[in-house]
């Protein structure tokens, strides 16, 4: 995409941004006019009479295109970008920008944003933005070559489009390299998975994503399935070779990255072991780096006051560890097989395909411990067999830090390890095991419920639950007149809580539209929830009540006292939600986003769009 300068003089020192091909049609409000300073890249649309011509105008790399018509005339000569260089940037701003991509993304955190400032580190320590490999092309904080830039242009997800100098932006690099490294993921798993039935839901490391960076898709996979087997350590010279990789890009590579795979001191190629204790090390040194910069951001890794709530599945978990190990029982022989029977149907999962059951014993010490306290219950994931399923579970993401500061019973997703479920695993933290390893509780650890050692790099995400309720002020069991499966009073101020901190900004038909999305998901009787409150509640859902997302404190004050106008409304448009008064707004939506993201979720691309209203895109899923 080429950027153009505006052919103007004297006589016409601005062209008038429209809306449509025609001087009658509405100018665009956010830019009216565009004058000489300005750069715009045609879109291709040009009217039937060539008198109108569509462009893009940018005022930055990180800001929203708007799109317009000019007339023809006003487009002048091709600009000269001259030398591609990316111009430093304060640290600060970058590990904002980095913090910002988190809290924004509606899919799952594995590409997160530890993972976003650690790879910088990697790559360009954050301050040489210039070329440093054999490809002169690749700049800036990630090295992304114009290759790398088209690739993340063409993404069908894709909302915005960045401006042809996107790539030399450092802030702008950090969207793309989110995109990189979750496209790079899911190629993983994928490969996996298809490689063999039983590594469907595979749950990739960072290290495995780090490696697809490194060396390619398919030697990265190689190299992976060299370490589990463990049956032989080659050379990565054949690995790369095998993969497809020619002599040259061999050489380029080893040139590129002497650290990962320099020759060993004989002349031979390092061993795949080697390679990944080398690359292991190196992107462990720059995680750290990570969550010392993110320390830094105001709320980020907000304090885990709260650490009781865990003590309930706890004491069920060890009760079952206890029993485990005085009885010496194991998957493959009863009394051990009647245990994983219990577990597996905690998670509605057939015996028969018993070999993954670590999600299973999670959910059943969840559900045990919801006897007590019924709220527990609420927080099982879909499909809790599946260790793939847990990675967004409760209300915070706990991987950036240090391991100290992981609470007894925080839930651990891992990258497949030794001993474990095949596709990755799922169990409870118990305490962290210098230098750098955590214990694990759990279930299928060696065909058993026992303790178990890992290393922090198989770390996907470390989950934690801040508040099995939210909202302890909403204590108004009152039913309303009317109300639906038994709707409350607390119901309703939940309900206008939720549409305060998603849908303020909207209007109040924006805001009914939400209401109407709670109560689909209610309708439907499923995982959502069973209850207004519930369905609000649900961890991960609305982001407004996610523990780091600022709008948390701010709904949390919100009562029926409050004098806030919008407030009000969201109150009224709550029980006119919960009484059926307001309904059928979202034309039968149960999902719903910003309009204005970056990147939309992926699970957009599988859903029905039902309607717009104002910025959020409604769907069915």
């Amino acid at each position: 995409m080429d950027e153009f300068r505006l052919s103007l003089d004297d006589q016409h020192p601005f062209a008038e941004f429209h809306k449509d091909a025609s001087k009658d049609s509405p100018l665009v409000t956010a830019r009216p006019r565009l004058t000489g300073d300005m750069l715009v890249v045609p879109t291709g649309n040009e009217s039937a009479d060539g008198f109108w011509t569509e462009v893009l105008y940018q005022k930055n790399e990180m800001a929203r295109p708007l799109r317009g018509w000019i007339e023809t005339k006003f487009v002048g000569p091709q600009h000269d970008r001259g030398s591609e260089v990316v111009p430093p940037v304060n640290t600060a701003l970058f590990v904002a920008e980095c913090v910002r991509f988190e809290l924004t993304s509606l899919d799952d955190k594995t590409v997160g944003s530890d993972y976003l400032i650690a790879w910088a580190v990697l790559e360009s320590n954050l301050v040489n933005f210039g070329p440093q490999l054999t490809d002169k092309s690749a700049i800036g904080p990630y090295q992304l070559s114009p290759a790398d830039w088209d690739a993340y242009l063409k993404a069908p997800e894709l909302n915005v489009t960045p401006g042809p100098a996107g790539r030399l932006s450092a802030l702008a690099q950090i969207d793309c390299a989110a995109w990189i490294g979750k496209r790079d993921a899911g190629a993983f798993a994928e490969r996996m998975g298809a490689a063999e039935p039983a590594l469907e839901n595979y749950i990739p490391s960072l290290l495995n994503i780090f490696h697809v960076r490194l060396i390619g898709l398919e030697a990265a996979v190689a190299v992976q399935n060299f370490q589990s087997k463990k049956q032989t350590n080659p050379t990565m010279d054949s690995v790369l070779a095998s993969a497809g990789k020619t002599p040259a890009e061999i050489e380029t590579l080893v040139t590129d990255r002497p650290l990962y795979l320099g020759k060993a001191p004989g002349g031979g190629f390092s061993s795949v072991e080697a390679f990944v204790n080398a690359t292991s090390a190196a992107l462990a040194d720059a995680m750290k780096k990570a969550f010392s910069l993110l320390k830094a951001i105001p709320g980020f890794i907000p304090d885990v006051n709260n650490k009781a709530a865990a003590q309930a599945w706890m004491d069920v978990a060890q009760a079952e560890l206890k029993m485990w190990t005085a009885g010496d029982l194991i998957e493959s022989k009863p009394p051990g097989l009647e245990a994983v029977r219990k577990y597996l149907n905690a998670a509605s999962k057939d015996l028969a395909d018993n070999s993954a059951w670590c999600g299973a014993f999670v959910a059943w010490c969840l559900l045990q411990a919801s006897q007590a306290n019924s709220a527990i219950a609420d927080t099982i994931v879909e499909g809790p067999a599946w260790a793939a399923n847990w990675k967004n579970w409760g209300d915070l993401e706990l991987r950036q830090r240090d391991p100290g500061g992981i609470p007894f019973g925080a839930i651990v997703v891992l990258a497949p390890a030794e001993n474990t479920d095949s596709s990755g695993h799922v169990a409870f933290f118990s305490q962290t095991v210098p230098p750098n390893k955590i214990e694990l509780l759990g279930g299928n650890q060696s065909d058993r419920v026992k303790t178990m050692v890992v290393e922090r790099n198989k770390i996907v995400n470390i989950r934690w639950l801040s508040a099995l309720d939210p909202a302890p002020d909403a204590i108004d069991r009152t039913p309303v007149e009317n109300g639906i499966d038994g709707a409350t009073d607390r119901d309703v101020l939940i309900l206008a809580r939720t549409l305060y901190g998603e849908a303020r900004g909207e209007s109040p038909q924006g805001r009914e539209a939400v209401a109407d999305v709670v109560m689909n998901r209610l309708a439907e009787h499923t995982w959502f929830g069973s209850s207004v409150a519930g369905v609000c509640l649900k961890p991960q859902q609305f982001s407004c009540w996610n523990a780091n997302d600022p709008n948390r404190k701010i709904i949390e004050k919100m009562s029926a006292t409050h004098s806030d106008d919008i407030f009000k409304d969201c109150l009224s448009i709550a029980t006119g939600a919960v009484t059926g008064v307001i309904r059928g707004g979202s034309k039968g939506a149960n999902h719903y986003h910003a309009s204005t993201m970056k990147r939309f979720p992926s699970w957009a691309r599988k859903s029905a769009e039902t309607t717009r209203i104002g910025e959020h895109i409604f769907y069915k899923l």
